[in-house]
């Protein structure tokens, strides 16, 4: 019998990640210097992935690559780095070690080969942190590194471009890019960073940068390592990289941690990029530059390198137009006067989005043009998209009122997506080709072998598209609807041009055709965009509004192409970034490239602060504002009845409640309880902790109250089943102090109880107001923008939201109570004339925390005596409660809180709340039957509402109102 060997199974070896980068700039290189720039970074990559695959440890991988780099001549670190002012090479380069948080840096270095291998020793061997100058120079020799002359340093690139700028006195046109860095993550979990640079050339004698100074270009700790590149003053003025740190360890995700970061890089010209790694080995790559040369690998994915454009298209300072879904501003790299950029917030490509979701974005996007057309005095505007989430709008300037004819003789023709569209005509496509595209096109699209050549417009009409239409001329019609049609252009610039017009002769300004046919013209783009790219297996679709060529309505529809594998370079992405030149005048064409650098960004703020300004005076003007006629009961039946504020309101009403029995019932499955509008036992008697005064009324020769909420009906019917997740309801509730801005006498509750702790209850609220908000900017943003002026409240709760890694900020009250502002307005004594009872926040107080964290934030661990005796202990001291309340808008809207598991528990808190304990035996009773832990939380309606429309009166807020003192009908 022969015995077999069984093998065992090897371990897969640790993983491990790095990035490197080759600097940031605001110029773009030329094409040669781009390729050997991602050649070089790739090659580097290639050598640290082999020796951190043999086991290198982080620390020696990050010398290796930056020794590397140094050693280029294309980057400005070590051999090719930029020269001072002076004309000698004074370099500098640091490394930190996240694993022990020990950090070295050499500075003005001037005869150092590789400046990272000094930093390097110096962090092992050395008895100080950092060297300059001569000295960081002699340590170099003594640690056995190799010297060399300063000479050894200059390039000619380097030398050519010292003389332009310090000789000739030209300006620096933003950051050179050159400084290089990298951090590693290696197989033991541990993070190292390090960079170096020769600073930006014409620097004076002995400055010091960013690049190695800690916490300012380069951070890393156990968690996540930073290493930052651009405007070094700015960068280490602002502390860039510790930053990020300190906004990821306050809960951003680490790419909001990094963008939160450099939006303190405001300054003119004042651009920065970073890379962080964190330990899991997540990497985000964030940049206001116009590029930033990036490579990186890990255990499980091969070297890449890659010029990353821009990450901010439009700075803060430039932006004039915001809603749920755009940001529009104008482009600090303009093609012409007025060039803005439109970004979809989500981050979808064009084509991506749901046709509703493009058709709503090109009404705003019309909007925007209304404003560019009426700020620089434009007949119209176009608009160039390759496809992505960035799309130009181009003020066309030097047109007359008249129609005139402007073509362009240049042409250009690319198998291949060259990294840009453009307006410009191809050579003519032989018939044959456009015959095999159209047919491939029509397979997927459908179109009739007999297709339709009605025109809705006179048939005595000349115009080209009008022919094409009725079938008069030759052409390759690939899609049709009974109001448009779609064709291919014989002069193509790439395979799958296609011109989508209307059947009726409408005007060449895109955005000048009024609704719906402006709409519907969106929604047949949308579906002939489908057709391409499923045709082409492209992912994007561009697309422009130009007419000039033909005076009809077309919108040319181009398939971003995916590009050959013969066009990449060993494995980088090589689509060579190209800049186009300034027009003054609109010379017949139109693209989606990017301008040169504006040198004068003042001016652009200004404009931005113009438009901006026209804008919201339209807005203010069209914003439905509330009647107030509540407090005129006898007209307020009619104006319920006609004024557009409570239609809004009604609207936002229904949407709530079916968001909510959808969020309940199908998302949790949660079930409804119906609860009575009367109980003898309320929810907030009068004692220590009541946050309301309770309604008495007789009811059938009966004393009880009207309900002030009917949670403890939930708690009840959470015991009927067994295992029941939980329980919801939206009910009527009553409070019997006067009515003001955030109370009334009847209001509106949506309340859950759900099995389990305090976690989970935070769990659940949370995804409801998550899914409430995304439900009104999904289907209702226009509603909520015409009461509101903005959607802006809805968006930043979202981004709050997700760039806290799903979750809300939170504080304890004590933590509340010592954060800077918060003054004896922001807080009061549960018991004015006893402090031992603990305090509890004021209206001012919760006002103060909501800016303070962004527009949202958990209040917890209150004072027991200030919250309803239910709230369970946080301890077994008894003197905090488990409880939280959702602060937003105007105050609190949310309460929450784990409740008492044990009825002595239940006991033990009344006599300390000083609340009898005999009207709530059955309370007490039903945790002697069913002792379960339960979470329960209750909404107020109006409240949430009031933050919604952006009011702070929620009287304004009810539909049928009732209040003490007033008589309203129905």
């Amino acid at each position: 019998m022969t015995k077999t060997k069984t093998k065992t199974a090897m371990p897969p070896a640790p993983p491990w990640h790095f990035v490197l980068h080759g600097g940031c700039a605001e110029t773009c290189p030329d094409p040669q210097r781009q390729r050997e720039i991602s050649e070089q970074l790739h090659r580097v990559a290639g050598l640290v992935a082999k020796a951190l695959t043999e086991g290198a440890q982080a620390r020696d991988a990050v010398t290796l690559a930056v020794s590397a780099l140094e050693d280029s001549p294309i980057f400005n670190a070590g051999h090719g780095a930029a020269l001072n002012r002076n004309g000698i090479h004074q370099l500098e380069a640091a490394i930190v070690d996240g694993a022990s948080g020990r950090y070295a840096a050499v500075g003005g270095v001037q005869a150092t080969k590789n400046p990272i291998a000094a930093a390097n020793a110096l962090l092992e061997r050395g008895s100080h942190t950092m060297l300059v100058g001569s000295g960081a120079d002699e340590a170099a020799r003594e640690f056995g590194l190799e010297t060399v002359p300063n000479s050894y340093f200059t390039t000619p690139f380097r030398r050519a471009y010292w003389h332009q700028v310090v000789e000739q006195g030209l300006p620096q046109l933003g950051s050179e890019m050159g400084t290089v860095g990298a951090i590693v993550l290696d197989s033991q979990g541990r993070l190292a960073a390090g960079g170096s640079t020769g600073g930006p050339t014409g620097k004076l004698d002995g400055r010091i940068g960013d690049t190695a100074i800690l916490g300012a270009g380069l951070y890393a700790d156990a968690n996540l390592a930073v290493l930052c590149s651009g405007a070094g003053d700015q960068i280490l003025e602002n502390l860039i990289a510790s930053s990020v740190a300190k906004y990821h360890a306050a809960g951003a995700t680490l790419s909001d941690a990094a963008r939160k970061a450099l939006r303190a890089m405001t300054a003119p010209g004042a651009s920065c990029s970073l890379v962080a790694l964190d330990a899991h080995g997540k990497l985000v790559v964030e940049s206001t530059a116009r590029l930033f040369s990036v490579a990186s690998a890990s255990s499980s994915e091969a070297p890449t390198a890659q010029l990353h454009p821009t990450t901010f298209p439009v700075l803060a300072s430039h932006e004039f137009y915001s809603d749920h879904q755009l940001s529009i501003g104008l482009s600090r790299y303009p093609v012409t006067r007025g060039h803005a950029l439109v970004t979809i917030k989500s981050g979808k490509a064009l084509f991506s989005l749901e046709a509703s979701e493009f058709t709503n974005a090109m009404t705003q996007v019309s909007t925007a043009v209304s404003l560019l057309t009426d700020h620089y005095q434009v007949e119209r505007c176009a608009l160039a998209s390759n496809g992505a989430d960035r799309l130009s709008l181009l003020p066309l300037h030097g047109l007359t009122k008249d129609w005139q004819a402007i073509t362009s003789d240049i042409k250009e023709f690319h198998d291949n997506f060259p990294g840009y569209v453009s307006s410009k005509d191809g050579p003519m496509m032989e018939a044959s080709r456009l015959d095999d595209i159209c047919s491939r096109i029509r397979r997927i699209s459908g179109l009739s072998s007999s297709p339709d050549y009605t025109f809705q417009g006179a048939q005595d009409d000349k115009n080209l598209f009008a022919c094409i239409v009725r079938g008069e001329l030759q052409q390759w019609r690939i899609w049709e609807d009974a109001n448009h049609v779609a064709f291919l252009t014989p002069f193509a610039n790439t395979p799958g041009f296609t011109v989508l017009v209307p059947r009726k002769h409408l005007s060449s300004d895109i955005f000048s055709i009024q609704e719906p046919s402006f709409s519907d013209l969106m929604l047949a783009a949308h579906r002939v965009a489908g057709y391409l790219k499923a045709t082409f297996g492209a992912e994007r679709c561009g697309m422009i509004f130009e007419g000039f060529e033909i005076d009809y309505a077309h919108v040319k529809l181009i398939p971003i192409h995916p590009v050959d594998a013969e066009f990449q370079v060993s494995e980088t992405e090589d689509l060579v970034v190209t800049v186009a030149p300034i027009q003054d005048t609109y010379q017949g064409y139109v693209s989606s490239l990017d301008g040169p650098l504006c040198r004068d960004q003042e001016s652009l703020k200004q404009a931005t602060v113009d438009i901006k300004k026209k804008h919201n005076s339209l807005r203010e003007r069209s914003i439905v504002r509330p009647p107030r006629s509540w407090a005129s009961p006898p007209h307020h039946l009619s104006s319920v009845l006609h004024d557009p504020w409570y239609k809004k309101l009604f609207l936002a009403q229904d949407v709530l409640f079916h968001v909510s029995s959808n969020y309940f019932q199908k998302g949790l499955g949660y079930r409804y309880c119906l609860v009575p509008a009367t109980t003898d036992a309320v929810s907030s008697p009068m004692g220590l902790g009541s946050d309301s005064e309770p309604v008495p009324v007789r009811f059938l020769d009966q004393e009880t109250h009207l309900a002030d909420s009917m949670q403890f009906s939930l708690e009840y019917f959470l015991r009927i089943h067994d295992g029941l997740p939980g329980v919801y309801y939206v009910n009527t509730s009553f409070r019997g102090e006067d009515p003001d801005a955030m109370h009334l006498n009847q209001f509106y509750h949506i309340e859950c109880e759900l099995l389990g702790p305090f976690s989970d209850g935070i769990k659940v609220a949370e995804g409801y107001v998550m899914r409430l908000v995304s439900a009104l900017l999904e289907e209702h943003a226009d509603a909520v923008e015409s009461v509101a002026g903005t959607c802006d409240h809805l968006t930043s709760i979202l981004e709050l939201y997700r760039s806290h890694g799903g979750r809300f900020p939170s504080v304890s009250v004590d933590d509340a109570l010592n954060l800077p502002g918060m003054n004896q307005d922001c807080w009061k004594y549960v018991i004015p004339s006893d402090a031992s009872k603990g305090r509890a926040l004021t209206r001012a107080g919760e006002l103060k925390l909501i800016e303070h964290f962004g527009g949202a934030v958990w209040l917890q661990e209150m004072d027991h005596l200030s919250v309803p005796f239910y709230q369970a202990f946080l301890d077994n001291s008894g003197t905090k409660a488990r409880c939280a309340d959702l602060l937003i808008g105007n105050g609190e809207v949310l309460g929450l809180g784990e409740r008492h598991v044990q009825a002595e528990e239940v006991l033990s808190a009344l006599k300390m709340h000083d609340v009898p304990a005999e009207g709530y035996a059955w309370y007490t009773e039903m945790r002697e039957h069913k002792p379960i832990l339960t979470t329960g939380w209750g909404m107020g309606i109006e409240r949430f509402l009031a933050w919604v429309f952006q009011h702070n009166d929620i009287r304004d807020m009810t539909i049928v109102p009732r209040m003490k003192g007033y008589s309203f009908a129905p």
